[in-house]
């Protein structure tokens, strides 16, 4: 299995979203809705445009968790399923900052 979830919470949905993702030979292939593409290890600049485009607040440090969890399962490192929680861990991450972002009606003009 090189296929993978990454499921969080989007305010603006006010609810999950699942985000599809691929390992590739050379990073992984980011599958959304409207924003699809292959990526780098790190998921630049695909997921964190679509995690832009639902208006998902997220650490800058995500980049370095997938590149991480990439190169554990490009060596081998990991198994599937272990690479499947710790990208599930990074996507808790950022469910749990978008349920902690400030919400202030003037910056909702």
């Amino acid at each position: 299995m090189q296929d993978f979830t990454f499921k969080v919470y989007a305010r603006r949905w006010n609810g999950d979203v699942t985000y599809r993702l691929h390992k590739t030979a050379t990073g992984w292939h980011v599958h959304h809705i409207a924003i699809k593409g292959d990526s780098a290890p790190d998921g630049k600049p695909f997921l964190q445009s679509a995690l832009h485009q639902d208006s998902i607040s997220y650490p800058k440090q995500i980049s370095q968790f997938l590149e991480f969890v990439w190169e554990k399962l490009h060596r081998a490192d990991y198994e599937p399923e272990e690479a499947q929680g710790k990208l599930q861990e990074v996507a808790d991450w950022i469910s749990a900052c978008e349920k902690s972002q400030p919400i202030w009606s003037a910056l909702a003009r």
